[in-house]
C-alpha cells in the first residue's frame, strides 16, 4: 500500500496543486493524472517543480516522446520498478506503439523489430541510468554517426536521470498501479 496519499482532483485545497493537475490532464495526453503526481499533492510546490521537470524532458524537445517512454522501459526494467514500468507500456500503447513490439521490448530486446538507430538509443539511455561511469566517447561517437546532435544526446541523459529518479521514487513509496 502507498505509503503518501493519493489525492484526486476533488480533494484539492490549493490552488496551485489544481493548477497542476489541469496541465497534467490537458497536456500529457492519457486523461488521467497518474498517482506519481497525486502521491506528490501535499505538497504543492514539488508537485509543481516535478511536473515542470516531467515535462520538459519528456513532453518537450527533439527526441520523440515515444522513443523516451522506450528508454524508460528499459530503466525500470532493469531496476525491478513495476510501476513504472507498467505506466511506461501503457502510455506506449496510448501513443499507437504495438502490442508486438512493447512484448518484445520487455521480453526480447534483440529481437524487437525497431530501427538499429532507436535501439542504439535505448541502449545508451539505459547504460546512462544504470552504468554512467563505463560510458566513454565512443558511445558519444556512435550516436552521432547515428545522426543525433549534442541537443538530442543531452535529452536522452536528462531522461535517464528523470526515469531513475522516478524509479526510487515509486519504489521507495510503494505506489500503487494507476487504475488504467
Amino acid at each position: 500500500m502507498t505509503h503518501f496519499p493519493i489525492a484526486e482532483y476533488e480533494q484539492l485545497t490549493d490552488p496551485k496543486a489544481q493548477a497542476v493537475y489541469d496541465q497534467i490532464l490537458t497536456e500529457l495526453g492519457f486523461g488521467i493524472v497518474p498517482n506519481l503526481f497525486k502521491s506528490m499533492a501535499t505538497n504543492p510546490d514539488l508537485l509543481e517543480a516535478n511536473w515542470k521537470k516531467f515535462r520538459s524532458t519528456i513532453l518537450q524537445g527533439d527526441v520523440p516522446r515515444t522513443l523516451k517512454e522506450m528508454i524508460g522501459v528499459a530503466i525500470s526494467q532493469a531496476n525491478n520498478s513495476e510501476y513504472a514500468l507498467k505506466v511506461h507500456l501503457h502510455g506506449l500503447s496510448a501513443l499507437g506503439i504495438s502490442e508486438e513490439v512493447l512484448r518484445l521490448l520487455v521480453s526480447d530486446f534483440a529481437n524487437c523489430p525497431l530501427p538499429a538507430r532507436e535501439k542504439a538509443v535505448i541502449s545508451f539511455g539505459l547504460q546512462a541510468a544504470t552504468n554512467p561511469q563505463e560510458l566513454t566517447a565512443t558511445h558519444y561517437q556512435n550516436l552521432r554517426d547515428l545522426g543525433l546532435d549534442d541537443g538530442e544526446i543531452f535529452e536522452l541523459i536528462a531522461t535517464a536521470d528523470l526515469f531513475s529518479s522516478v524509479n526510487r521514487y515509486t519504489d521507495a513509496i510503494d505506489l500503487e498501479i494507476d487504475a488504467l
